[in-house]
Protein backbone atom coordinates (compact mmCIF):
# COMPACT_ATOMS: atom_id res chain seq x y z
CA UNK A 1 0.00 0.00 0.00
CA UNK A 2 1.24 3.55 -1.06
CA UNK A 3 2.00 5.51 2.00
CA UNK A 4 -0.87 7.94 1.93
CA UNK A 5 1.77 11.27 2.24
CA UNK A 6 3.37 10.35 -1.50
CA UNK A 7 -0.26 10.35 -3.11
CA UNK A 8 -0.68 13.46 -5.49
CA UNK A 9 -3.81 12.35 -7.13
CA UNK A 10 -6.22 9.69 -6.20
CA UNK A 11 -9.62 8.72 -7.37
CA UNK A 12 -11.96 6.93 -4.85
CA UNK A 13 -15.06 5.42 -6.94
CA UNK A 14 -16.53 4.13 -3.94
CA UNK A 15 -17.38 7.66 -2.68
CA UNK A 16 -16.80 9.01 -5.90
CA UNK A 17 -14.39 11.87 -5.16
CA UNK A 18 -11.08 12.89 -6.84
CA UNK A 19 -8.36 14.34 -4.29
CA UNK A 20 -5.33 16.39 -5.66
CA UNK A 21 -2.75 17.53 -3.37
CA UNK A 22 -4.17 17.32 -0.36
CA UNK A 23 -7.81 18.80 -1.38
CA UNK A 24 -10.47 16.41 -2.08
CA UNK A 25 -13.88 16.88 -3.81
CA UNK A 26 -16.81 15.48 -5.16
CA UNK A 27 -17.71 14.13 -8.27
CA UNK A 28 -20.84 15.20 -9.30
CA UNK A 29 -23.09 12.60 -10.63
CA UNK A 30 -23.29 14.18 -14.31
CA UNK A 31 -19.53 14.26 -15.09
CA UNK A 32 -19.62 11.06 -13.79
CA UNK A 33 -21.45 9.54 -15.71
CA UNK A 34 -21.23 11.73 -18.75
CA UNK A 35 -17.64 12.14 -18.91
CA UNK A 36 -15.51 9.65 -16.32
CA UNK A 37 -17.00 6.50 -16.71
CA UNK A 38 -17.03 6.53 -20.88
CA UNK A 39 -12.91 7.41 -20.43
CA UNK A 40 -12.34 4.49 -17.57
CA UNK A 41 -14.64 2.31 -19.81
CA UNK A 42 -12.98 -0.66 -20.87
CA UNK A 43 -9.37 -0.09 -19.84
CA UNK A 44 -9.96 0.88 -16.08
CA UNK A 45 -13.16 0.16 -15.48
CA UNK A 46 -15.82 -2.79 -17.21
CA UNK A 47 -18.41 -4.84 -16.33
CA UNK A 48 -16.75 -8.09 -14.71
CA UNK A 49 -13.80 -6.07 -13.70
CA UNK A 50 -14.74 -2.68 -11.69
CA UNK A 51 -12.23 0.02 -10.58
CA UNK A 52 -12.35 0.59 -7.32
CA UNK A 53 -9.71 2.91 -6.42
CA UNK A 54 -6.62 4.62 -8.25
CA UNK A 55 -3.74 6.68 -6.88
CA UNK A 56 -0.65 8.21 -8.64
CA UNK A 57 2.01 9.17 -6.45
CA UNK A 58 4.47 12.21 -6.05
CA UNK A 59 7.56 9.69 -6.84
CA UNK A 60 5.74 8.51 -10.20
CA UNK A 61 4.48 5.55 -8.93
CA UNK A 62 0.43 4.13 -9.22
CA UNK A 63 -1.66 1.82 -7.27
CA UNK A 64 -5.11 -0.29 -8.68
CA UNK A 65 -7.22 -1.33 -7.07
CA UNK A 66 -9.85 -3.38 -8.96
CA UNK A 67 -12.81 -5.85 -8.25
CA UNK A 68 -13.14 -8.43 -10.46
CA UNK A 69 -16.15 -10.80 -10.74
CA UNK A 70 -14.84 -14.16 -10.77
CA UNK A 71 -16.27 -17.58 -9.48
CA UNK A 72 -15.73 -19.31 -6.38
CA UNK A 73 -15.72 -22.76 -6.92
CA UNK A 74 -15.69 -24.09 -3.44
CA UNK A 75 -19.09 -21.76 -2.53
CA UNK A 76 -20.55 -22.52 -6.51
CA UNK A 77 -20.98 -18.57 -6.77
CA UNK A 78 -20.09 -15.87 -8.70
CA UNK A 79 -18.31 -13.22 -6.35
CA UNK A 80 -16.41 -9.42 -6.18
CA UNK A 81 -12.73 -10.30 -5.49
CA UNK A 82 -10.13 -7.09 -5.05
CA UNK A 83 -6.82 -7.23 -6.50
CA UNK A 84 -4.47 -4.83 -7.14
CA UNK A 85 -3.26 -4.33 -11.21
CA UNK A 86 -0.13 -4.61 -12.05
CA UNK A 87 1.92 -1.77 -13.90
CA UNK A 88 -0.40 -0.13 -15.48
CA UNK A 89 0.45 1.09 -18.94
CA UNK A 90 2.48 4.21 -18.69
CA UNK A 91 0.67 6.23 -21.66
CA UNK A 92 -3.07 5.45 -19.54
CA UNK A 93 -1.46 6.65 -16.30
CA UNK A 94 -0.92 9.93 -18.30
CA UNK A 95 -4.11 10.08 -19.74
CA UNK A 96 -6.00 9.50 -16.76
CA UNK A 97 -3.73 11.59 -14.70
CA UNK A 98 -4.87 14.71 -16.98
CA UNK A 99 -8.64 13.97 -17.03
CA UNK A 100 -9.01 13.59 -13.32
CA UNK A 101 -6.51 16.90 -13.15
CA UNK A 102 -8.95 18.62 -15.96
CA UNK A 103 -12.03 16.89 -14.05
CA UNK A 104 -10.85 18.08 -10.51
CA UNK A 105 -10.40 21.98 -11.86
CA UNK A 106 -14.25 21.62 -13.35
CA UNK A 107 -15.83 19.94 -10.31
CA UNK A 108 -16.56 23.74 -9.04
CA UNK A 109 -18.56 24.94 -11.91
CA UNK A 110 -20.20 21.95 -12.85
CA UNK A 111 -21.50 22.03 -9.58
CA UNK A 112 -23.10 25.21 -9.59
CA UNK A 113 -24.63 24.62 -12.96
CA UNK A 114 -25.89 21.61 -11.31
CA UNK A 115 -27.10 23.52 -8.00
CA UNK A 116 -29.07 26.23 -10.01
CA UNK A 117 -31.11 23.35 -12.43
CA UNK A 118 -31.94 21.82 -8.95
CA UNK A 119 -32.99 24.42 -7.00
CA UNK A 120 -35.25 25.70 -9.96
CA UNK A 121 -37.03 22.11 -10.20
CA UNK A 122 -37.62 22.87 -6.40
CA UNK A 123 -39.18 25.78 -7.07
CA UNK A 124 -40.96 24.37 -9.96
CA UNK A 125 -42.39 21.63 -7.87
CA UNK A 126 -44.28 24.25 -5.55
CA UNK A 127 -47.33 26.45 -6.91
CA UNK A 128 -45.43 29.76 -5.26
CA UNK A 129 -42.91 30.78 -3.77
CA UNK A 130 -44.14 32.04 -0.49
CA UNK A 131 -42.90 35.03 1.67
CA UNK A 132 -41.40 32.39 4.11
CA UNK A 133 -39.40 30.28 2.28
CA UNK A 134 -38.22 33.60 0.83
CA UNK A 135 -37.24 34.79 4.47
CA UNK A 136 -35.89 31.53 5.59
CA UNK A 137 -33.20 31.39 2.34
CA UNK A 138 -32.37 35.06 3.25
CA UNK A 139 -31.89 34.66 7.08
CA UNK A 140 -29.32 31.44 6.26
CA UNK A 141 -27.39 33.46 4.11
CA UNK A 142 -27.20 35.59 6.51
CA UNK A 143 -26.29 32.83 9.37
CA UNK A 144 -23.80 31.26 6.72
CA UNK A 145 -21.96 34.85 6.45
CA UNK A 146 -21.51 35.46 9.81
CA UNK A 147 -18.02 34.55 10.08
CA UNK A 148 -17.30 37.29 7.96
CA UNK A 149 -18.26 39.80 10.70
CA UNK A 150 -15.89 38.77 13.28
CA UNK A 151 -13.28 40.42 14.42
CA UNK A 152 -10.60 37.71 13.71
CA UNK A 153 -11.87 37.04 10.06
CA UNK A 154 -8.96 36.62 7.86
CA UNK A 155 -10.86 38.96 5.19
CA UNK A 156 -8.94 42.46 4.21
CA UNK A 157 -10.68 45.45 4.83
CA UNK A 158 -12.10 45.83 1.39
CA UNK A 159 -13.41 42.30 1.32
CA UNK A 160 -15.39 42.63 4.89
CA UNK A 161 -16.86 45.80 3.30
CA UNK A 162 -18.48 43.98 0.57
CA UNK A 163 -19.57 41.38 3.54
CA UNK A 164 -21.30 44.24 4.90
CA UNK A 165 -22.75 45.60 2.18
CA UNK A 166 -24.07 41.86 1.40
CA UNK A 167 -25.54 41.36 4.60
CA UNK A 168 -27.44 44.82 3.86
CA UNK A 169 -29.12 44.18 0.66
CA UNK A 170 -30.30 40.69 2.20
CA UNK A 171 -31.49 42.41 5.35
CA UNK A 172 -33.39 44.64 2.76
CA UNK A 173 -35.25 42.16 0.62
CA UNK A 174 -38.50 42.06 2.79
CA UNK A 175 -39.18 45.57 2.09
CA UNK A 176 -38.00 45.06 -1.85
CA UNK A 177 -41.27 46.32 -4.21
CA UNK A 178 -40.73 42.35 -5.44
CA UNK A 179 -41.42 40.85 -2.28
CA UNK A 180 -44.30 43.21 -1.41
CA UNK A 181 -46.36 42.66 -4.87
CA UNK A 182 -44.68 39.42 -6.40
CA UNK A 183 -43.03 37.40 -4.37
CA UNK A 184 -41.82 34.49 -6.70
CA UNK A 185 -39.61 37.48 -8.75
CA UNK A 186 -37.85 38.21 -5.35
CA UNK A 187 -34.18 39.15 -6.30
CA UNK A 188 -31.23 38.43 -4.28
CA UNK A 189 -27.70 39.85 -4.24
CA UNK A 190 -24.48 38.07 -5.27
CA UNK A 191 -22.47 37.08 -2.97
CA UNK A 192 -18.77 38.69 -2.49
CA UNK A 193 -16.92 35.31 -3.42
CA UNK A 194 -19.60 35.24 -7.01
CA UNK A 195 -18.32 39.16 -7.46
CA UNK A 196 -14.84 38.81 -7.42
CA UNK A 197 -14.30 35.81 -9.08
CA UNK A 198 -16.94 35.45 -11.61
CA UNK A 199 -18.43 39.42 -12.07
CA UNK A 200 -15.86 41.62 -11.50
CA UNK A 201 -13.17 40.03 -14.54
CA UNK A 202 -15.82 40.40 -16.93
CA UNK A 203 -17.05 43.76 -15.72
CA UNK A 204 -14.18 45.53 -14.67
CA UNK A 205 -14.95 48.47 -12.27
CA UNK A 206 -18.13 48.13 -12.14
CA UNK A 207 -18.82 48.30 -8.47
CA UNK A 208 -20.37 46.29 -6.21
CA UNK A 209 -24.19 45.74 -6.20
CA UNK A 210 -24.43 48.90 -7.97
CA UNK A 211 -26.48 47.42 -10.93
CA UNK A 212 -29.30 45.86 -11.23
CA UNK A 213 -27.74 42.76 -13.25
CA UNK A 214 -25.77 42.46 -9.40
CA UNK A 215 -29.82 40.86 -8.28
CA UNK A 216 -30.37 37.40 -9.30
CA UNK A 217 -33.81 35.35 -8.73
CA UNK A 218 -33.18 32.98 -6.08
CA UNK A 219 -33.60 30.31 -8.50
CA UNK A 220 -30.52 31.49 -10.42
CA UNK A 221 -28.55 32.90 -7.65
CA UNK A 222 -25.05 31.73 -7.15
CA UNK A 223 -25.37 30.54 -3.49
CA UNK A 224 -22.45 28.39 -3.34
CA UNK A 225 -22.96 28.22 0.60
CA UNK A 226 -26.31 27.60 0.41
CA UNK A 227 -25.62 24.56 -2.23
CA UNK A 228 -23.67 23.20 0.05
CA UNK A 229 -26.03 22.88 2.87
CA UNK A 230 -29.35 22.45 0.99
CA UNK A 231 -30.36 19.93 3.22
CA UNK A 232 -30.65 22.53 6.34
CA UNK A 233 -32.16 24.52 4.47
CA UNK A 234 -34.82 21.92 3.88
CA UNK A 235 -34.87 21.11 7.53
CA UNK A 236 -34.87 25.05 8.33
CA UNK A 237 -38.02 25.14 5.66
CA UNK A 238 -39.82 22.46 6.99
CA UNK A 239 -39.15 23.26 10.75
CA UNK A 240 -41.83 25.78 9.99
CA UNK A 241 -44.68 23.85 9.02
CA UNK A 242 -47.09 22.86 11.79
CA UNK A 243 -45.93 19.46 12.13
CA UNK A 244 -42.80 19.92 12.62
CA UNK A 245 -43.83 22.56 14.91
CA UNK A 246 -46.38 20.75 17.03
CA UNK A 247 -43.29 18.13 17.50
CA UNK A 248 -41.41 20.98 19.50
CA UNK A 249 -44.50 22.06 21.21
CA UNK A 250 -44.40 18.14 22.27
CA UNK A 251 -41.06 17.87 23.62
CA UNK A 252 -41.25 21.02 25.40
CA UNK A 253 -44.10 19.81 27.37
CA UNK A 254 -42.42 16.47 28.21
CA UNK A 255 -39.31 18.95 29.43
CA UNK A 256 -41.51 21.37 31.42
CA UNK A 257 -43.26 17.76 32.96
CA UNK A 258 -42.40 16.94 36.52
CA UNK A 259 -39.75 13.62 36.34
CA UNK A 260 -38.27 11.92 38.72
CA UNK A 261 -34.14 13.04 37.22
CA UNK A 262 -33.11 15.47 39.18
CA UNK A 263 -31.62 18.05 37.49
CA UNK A 264 -29.55 20.81 38.19
CA UNK A 265 -31.81 23.62 38.63
CA UNK A 266 -29.37 26.70 37.03
CA UNK A 267 -28.56 24.23 34.44
CA UNK A 268 -32.67 23.76 34.00
CA UNK A 269 -33.30 26.94 33.83
CA UNK A 270 -31.09 27.43 31.05
CA UNK A 271 -32.55 24.87 28.86
CA UNK A 272 -35.64 25.91 29.35
CA UNK A 273 -35.07 29.63 28.48
CA UNK A 274 -33.60 28.51 25.41
CA UNK A 275 -36.92 26.51 24.21
CA UNK A 276 -38.72 29.41 25.21
CA UNK A 277 -36.26 31.29 22.87
CA UNK A 278 -36.56 28.68 20.07
CA UNK A 279 -40.54 28.49 19.72
CA UNK A 280 -40.93 32.29 20.14
CA UNK A 281 -38.62 32.15 16.97
CA UNK A 282 -40.33 29.03 15.25
CA UNK A 283 -44.31 30.96 15.80
CA UNK A 284 -42.55 34.60 13.94
CA UNK A 285 -41.72 32.17 11.22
Amino acid sequence: MANSQLIELQLDVINQTIEYKGQEKVIPESYWKDTLLPFLYPSWDSDKDKLVMYAYNTNATSLVKRRKYVKNFTKNTFEWVTYEMESPDAAQVTALNDKLIEGFFLIDSIEDIEFQDELTRMYQKQTTVSATSVRLARDFLLDETDWAMVSDCPLSADDKALYTTYRQKLRDIPASTEFTTAVEKTKFPLSPEFYNKIYLPKNAGVAYLSTDDQFKPLGEHYLRAFRDKISHYLVLKSFTEKGMFDLLLQEYDNFTRPTQILLDPSMKAQQQAWLDELIAQAEKG
